[in-house]
């Protein structure tokens, strides 16, 4: 049997990179998913791919900074699916690199804003719903930079930091509900977000080098490869565990 057959997902961030990686995986492991994005036009055409290869897909305009949307996005998933199993928490945004000195108030808190606002409200709203299921799963994407000082992003890891904080306390809080809270903190990814770290950057080609040099592993990961670990988190195949930061950084953390 498929690994979420007969379960309803809501992953946030579903139109690109590990968010959308995920939602195809999610599908084709027999969840109906709810697909929540700000870009319309990329998340309905997520949904159609997922439809293309068979499976069921719903989208749902969704800015996780604002709570009443995430709240409409969990409560889609019920009324049109019947109930919510596992959420992934995936949306996020970039800092810039930037002296910290330099970070504006309104950057910080506008990556404050979605990647820790954005995923707070995922949970809070999912939690209700995960309860009248009889239990699930929550999985939120933290960052290696809640382990690791990767410099000049005092914004994104001061987000992601707290997300991994986030993740802890309802682990506990929940553990005894039937809901299992856990995080994943992947390393540098083939991404559009780092993308568009690179072509920031003064000299792309040095920071690429430099990503591949302090990952052991010798290369960016896939958002193919992040999708499968939030697949163990978000199923049973994963059980016994909760309130863990699950590194997917090519070893980085290890050096």
């Amino acid at each position: 049997m498929s690994a979420l057959q007969g379960k309803v997902a809501v992953v946030t961030g579903a139109a690109s990179g590990m968010g959308r990686a995920t939602a195809l995986l999610f599908a084709r492991e027999g969840a109906s998913v709810v697909v929540g994005d700000v870009d319309e036009a990329a998340g309905a055409d997520a949904c159609e791919e997922i439809r293309g290869a068979g499976g069921e897909a719903t989208f749902v305009r969704t800015d996780v900074a604002i709570e009443s949307e995430v709240a409409a996005l969990v409560a889609t998933a019920e009324r049109i699916h019947g109930g919510l199993h596992t959420i992934f928490n995936n949306a996020g945004i970039e800092q810039p690199v930037t002296p910290s000195t330099e970070v504006t108030e309104e950057l910080f808190d506008r990556v404050i804003g979605v990647n820790l606002k954005g995923t707070f409200f995922g949970c809070k709203h999912a939690l209700p719903a995960l309860l009248r299921a009889g239990g699930g799963t929550i999985v939120n994407n933290s960052s290696v930079s809640a382990f690791a000082n990767v410099g000049r992003n005092v914004s994104y890891a001061s987000s992601k930091g707290a997300v991994m904080s986030l993740t802890r306390v309802l682990a506990l809080e929940y553990a005894d509900r039937n809901i299992r809270v856990n995080a994943i903190c992947p390393g540098v990814i083939d991404t559009g977000m780092n993308r568009r770290n690179l072509e920031l950057a003064d000299d792309p080609d040095t920071m690429r080098e430099r990503w591949k040099s302090v990952t052991p592993l010798g290369r960016m990961g896939t958002p193919e490869e992040i999708a499968r670990t939030v697949l163990y988190l978000a199923s049973d195949q994963s059980s016994f565990t909760t309130g863990i930061g699950l590194l997917i950084d090519g070893g980085r953390v290890a050096t």
